[in-house]
């Protein structure tokens, strides 16, 4: 079942398209695996969209088309963390790019290199530190995004704040609505050379078991948006153990999927299918990967079990 937009959400999403659109990398030809988007990051950051949680008639559905919206394109900007969780903890407003890690604040986090906030998921409470990129070291990696850490905290502010429930639950539904996205634009790219590249005489699309498993990768994407989007309307700990459940454990299929349909293009720099891919790979290991999700999922639906 699909489930239409208001007329406020078509709105917002129109125009963040013109934006992304207005922003658009040229062609990738060299080795870099994390081509950070900084004008789309400062459009971003002047026009309000990665608020759009904390504005009145709005909330963490909005917030999550937006990061959907964003995932999809190639550009690469942190925009999940940013829309989703800050909000939730109480960030103040441009407080921002957010990066997220588990167990110790040293080691390596997403966007690390460009954040204005860290926030370290410790077990029992949350520590937010406020990031000198100065003190943050890069982190080589060939996942799609830019990797740092820091080697100490000393002369970093840093403070407790909310609960880790809040952290992990909102976490998982970025981590699903980002996973979406990135699925949705992977899949248009690969669907689009298989209806132009031509194997005996006839468009690869037209080969019915290649159509057979993409319409398999279709239903990952669209199963894996609706179940962000219910996580995000509900902001329900199970639902979102879900939706990163169901997200991390598609991942390696789908992404073998996509790449043998792109054959020998699909390990080319000229072909962006890698900007989607491992950028997925990234996010199928955050918060202990699939099998920690669907713990989360039946503690939080049975908890008198657990108890």
């Amino acid at each position: 079942m699909n489930y239409g937009l208001t007329e406020d959400q078509q709105a917002v999403l129109s125009e963040l398209e013109r934006l992304i659109a207005g922003t658009a990398p040229d062609g990738h030809t060299e080795p870099e695996f994390a081509p950070y988007c900084e004008a789309l990051d400062q459009e971003l950051a002047q026009s309000g969209f990665l608020d759009i949680a904390r504005e009145d008639g709005f909330g963490p559905l909005d917030a999550a088309l937006v990061v959907e919206c964003l995932a999809r394109a190639p550009q690469i900007v942190e925009a999940a963390a940013s829309a989703l969780v800050g909000p939730a903890l109480g960030l103040p407003v441009g407080l921002r790019p957010v990066a997220l890690v588990e167990h110790d604040p040293l080691k390596p986090a997403r966007f690390l290199p460009r954040a204005g906030v860290l926030l370290a998921d410790l077990g029992d409470r949350v520590l937010q530190v406020t990031v000198d990129p100065d003190r943050v070291v890069p982190v080589d990696s060939l996942f799609a995004y830019p990797y740092g850490r820091l080697e100490t905290l000393d002369g970093l502010e840093t403070k407790d704040v909310a609960d880790v429930a809040t952290l992990r639950r909102r976490w998982r539904t970025a981590l699903a609505a980002e996973a979406a996205g990135c699925m949705a634009g992977a899949l248009a790219l690969v669907v689009e050379h298989v209806k132009d590249r031509r194997a005996f005489g006839r468009p690869l699309g037209a080969f019915q078991a290649i159509q057979h498993r993409l319409a398999m990768a279709a239903e990952t994407v669209e199963s894996c948006k609706w179940l962000a989007f219910r996580a995000a309307w509900s902001d329900s700990e199970a639902d979102a153990a879900l939706a990163a459940a169901f997200a991390q454990k598609r991942i390696p299929q789908f992404a073998f999927d996509l790449h043998q349909f792109s054959g020998a293009m699909g390990l080319t720099l000229e072909f962006s299918l890698h900007l989607w891919t491992y950028r997925l790979r990234a996010l199928s290991g955050e918060l202990g990967g699939a099998a920690a999700q669907a713990r989360q999922a039946a503690l939080a639906t049975w908890p008198e079990a657990a108890a």
